[in-house]
């Protein structure tokens, strides 16, 4: 007999937050890495 484990998505907040903070970083990033080398007047 096989087992399956029904998983809430709902019930995972703390994962959900890490999720959104790792990609609001990695974001942030993404977009300074974007724009380049600022110059200097």
């Amino acid at each position: 007999m096989e087992t399956y484990y029904y998983v809430n998505i709902f019930e995972t907040k703390g994962l959900e937050y890490l999720l959104l903070m790792a990609f609001l970083v990695l974001f942030v990033l993404l977009v300074k890495y974007l724009q380049g080398p600022r110059k200097l007047p």
